[in-house]
């Protein structure tokens, strides 16, 4: 039983985390943990801690996200207001 519920809250949380878009920081805290504790002790600049590959891998990663949270944004006024 508990490995239903253990389940079902993944699940959940799985589904919350789709339901917001990534933003530049989140892609940096998920993919680059060491470079987010520098940025947030405020112990050096954001420019210098990436090479240009590693930036374009981060916004590149954060569009996509906003991309499919737009998209999700726009089916769900779509059906609401069809009243489906």
């Amino acid at each position: 039983m508990n490995d239903l519920e253990s389940y079902k809250r993944k699940s959940l949380k799985k589904k919350y985390v789709q339901d917001f878009p990534e933003g530049l920081l989140d892609v940096i805290e998920t993919d680059y943990p060491s470079q987010h504790f520098l940025i947030s002790e405020d112990r050096t600049l954001l420019t210098t801690l990436f090479s240009d590959e590693e930036w374009i891998d981060i916004l590149t990663k954060s569009r996509n996200s906003y991309r499919c949270h737009i998209q999700r944004m726009t089916l769900m006024r779509k059906y609401s207001a069809q009243g489906i």
